[in-house]
């Protein structure tokens, strides 16, 4: 290759390749970000949004921004300064969260497992037992390849009188997350990841529950701030129902991508990524791979597996890339340089895909 921007085949953990009927709303020429046309538009996705994380009464906004850009306004919305949180981490992500919460001003104290091991269960309880408003935790962590049990955080969140906040930028319409009835109390994810929709737009869902407990006269700032959202939702929602201007093609093509999730429908996408990700993983044990983590908690939209003996990780990246035009992942981390991760989602879960990237991984070692 030239290093010219000839389309490869995209097996990253997101952003996806886009489909045909969402590039075409990328093409099409720009429109308001007001008007019948767009409020609809606006209409139609929430109640999409309100299907994918299976919440019928979730408040939900999408936000424009990286995901997290929705991090930060659940953070700016329902938490204070000094306010103590639990961050739930077993991998970069975890960590990241952790991070980014810190610049809130709360006490954020991590409680930590080994990358690619499941969450410490016992740990979070013992941290517990001291007050908390919130706890937070990733449910798919990209960064090793493994899912998250989501039900015994939120029963020992729920239990410690702490709303529970969930990332689930890597799962939300490739994983279950049923947020209603696992009583989930916020979430946020990104249009790039299982949406398959291009980067840009934020997706957040928030309980009743929680929301109905904040006083909106006590969360500072504007745009990150939810109850701004709202308003405009309710204030001017007849023509203008968002803040500020959003892309007119990118707020499209997501609702176009959203469409064709519903379409689908939940748990024949969820059984589609569990079949493509099999596939995956079977065949690269195969070539001698090993997953990160335990079989048990193996992702179905992210693979993180280290390499046979021998084999050098990052030179089989570079090699899939300039010889066979294929992009996958290196490790993050302490795994930078000795594991490889492969994105499953939305687009990526296809059977033929995943032969060819075995084929040309088996050329490559």
């Amino acid at each position: 290759m030239d290093g010219s921007m000839e389309p490869g085949l995209l097996l990253i953990p997101g952003p996806v390749p886009l489909p045909p009927q969402v590039r075409e709303e990328l093409a099409k020429a720009a429109m308001p970000h007001y008007g019948d046309a767009w409020v609809k538009a606006h209409a139609e996705t929430r109640e999409m949004l309100r299907y994918a994380w299976s919440a019928p009464d979730a408040h939900v906004f999408p936000i424009a921004g990286p995901g997290h850009a929705a991090l930060e306004a659940i953070g700016y919305t329902f938490l204070r300064p000094g306010d103590r949180i639990v961050v739930v981490s077993n991998g970069f992500f975890g960590d990241r969260t952790h991070e980014v919460l810190l610049t809130h001003r709360v006490k954020a104290d991590l409680v930590s497992s080994a990358w690619g091991s499941a969450p410490d269960f016992t740990a979070l309880r013992t941290a517990l037992k001291t007050p908390a408003k919130a706890v937070v935790v990733v449910h798919n962590e990209t960064s090793t390849g493994v899912t998250n049990a989501l039900e015994p955080i939120v029963e020992a969140a729920h239990t410690a009188d702490a709303f529970v906040i969930v990332d689930a930028v890597s799962s939300l319409g490739g994983l279950p997350l049923p947020f209603a009835k696992l009583g989930i109390d916020a979430g946020f994810t990104a249009s790039q990841k299982c949406i398959a929709a291009p980067a840009g737009i934020a997706p957040v869902a928030v309980s009743r529950s929680l929301w109905e407990s904040t006083d909106p006269k006590s969360v500072e700032g504007w745009y990150l701030n939810l109850f701004t959202w709202d308003r405009y939702e309710r204030e001017w929602g007849d023509w203008h129902p968002t803040p500020t201007t959003i892309s007119s093609n990118l707020f499209y093509a997501f609702h176009r991508a959203l469409k064709l999730l519903r379409d689908e429908g939940l748990e024949a996408r969820f059984a589609r990524h569990a079949k493509v990700a099999g596939r995956l993983r079977d065949g690269l044990a195969e070539l001698g791979f090993k997953p990160v983590g335990p079989p048990a908690i193996l992702s179905n939209t992210v693979s993180c597996f280290a390499p046979p003996p021998g084999v050098d990780a990052a030179r089989l990246v570079r090699r899939l890339k300039d010889e066979h035009n294929i992009y996958i992942s290196g490790g993050l981390g302490p795994l930078r340089g000795k594991t490889i991760r492969i994105g499953t989602m939305g687009t990526q879960a296809d059977p033929e895909t995943i032969d060819w990237l075995l084929k040309a991984v088996r050329a490559s070692l």
